[in-house]
């Protein structure tokens, strides 16, 4: 059997909703031989009676042609549904996008994108994962995620396209009680002499020790942690200090202590939080726009 149109499926809809030829001609604005010849084609080749032909009345649908309507109708429903989509898939509108989040930064930022996202490109399905810095760049290399949020630590712009997302200065994270706790601003050689407490992510970790090096400070590391939370917990119990590159928006830690954020007044370079792409990754228009839109959203957004 020959495949059924969907131009066939709408002239015998047409010929149903308005019982005859010549009505049904005047609503797909066509001829009516055009209309006659589609319905009889499409009797033939399905070997269905659709209408019975009342000369003084029109035409009217047969037990076969009104379940075979219920069909007709549903395929040119999907139809338009599929046009529209098409539509939404040209202007970028839908689709599916993996987006890479550094596991340090997804509790400061990555809801908010999530959010602003399914707001500004509600027809993007977002599949996001929390990964480690080098996790972010080799799922990049793999084409395993389109997208990564993370920090620029010496990324190679000969491999990725970096877009900048925000600044994120150092803090120094020190108890309420420290002698250091009411200053606005500090220096990190005021903690050359401090026990330390560091945040142990790798390249993070690498990140701090290159810039201890810099100061030529060798600081007394009495704890490390790969959760930031956890490094907040033992500042806040009185077991080091600790240098952080967020602000939480409340200094109040898990177990119920406080720190105490201080901004470093050194000729330091905050750390810049970027969304990156592979260069050699296939061209990637919603993922474009993704990454436009996840700029503006940094742009409104008060930094931690």
């Amino acid at each position: 059997m020959a495949d059924i149109t969907l131009k066939q499926c709408r002239y015998f809809r047409a010929v149903a909703q308005t019982g005859g030829i010549a009505s049904a001609a005047q609503v797909v604005g066509v001829s009516q031989p055009a209309v006659a010849q589609a319905v009889a084609k499409l009797e033939d080749q399905t070997g269905l009676v659709l209408f019975r032909r009342l000369h003084a009345r029109g035409m009217e649908l047969t037990a076969q042609g009104v379940e075979f309507l219920r069909y007709a109708e549903q395929m040119l429903v999907y139809a338009e549904q599929m046009n529209v989509a098409a539509a939404d898939i040209a202007a970028h509108r839908v689709g599916r996008l993996r987006i890479g989040c550094f596991q340090s930064i997804a509790p400061f930022y990555l809801a908010k994108i999530v959010c602003g996202m399914s707001q500004y490109m509600p027809g993007v399905v977002l599949d996001v994962q929390e990964l480690l810095q080098e996790e972010l760049t080799l799922s990049l290399g793999r084409n395993e995620i389109d997208l990564a949020i993370l920090y620029d630590l010496g990324l190679d712009e000969t491999r990725f396209k970096l877009r900048p997302l925000a600044a994120a200065p150092l803090y120094l994270i020190v108890p309420p009680d420290h002698r250091l706790a009411t200053r606005e601003s500090v220096s990190i050689c005021e903690i050359d002499d401090e026990e330390f407490v560091l945040f142990d992510a790798p390249q993070s970790r690498d990140y701090f020790l290159n810039l201890f090096s810099k100061f030529d400070i060798k600081p007394q590391i009495a704890y490390r942690s790969s959760s930031i939370e956890t490094v907040r917990c033992y500042v806040a119990n009185g077991l080091g200090v600790s240098l952080l590159s967020m602000k939480p928006a409340d200094d109040m830690t898990y177990d119920g202590g406080r720190t105490v954020s201080i901004k470093l007044n050194d000729a330091t370079p905050p750390m810049q939080i970027v969304i990156a792409s592979h260069l050699k990754a296939p061209e990637n228009l919603l993922a474009e726009r993704f990454a436009t839109t996840c700029r503006n959203l940094f742009a409104r957004q008060k930094n931690p």
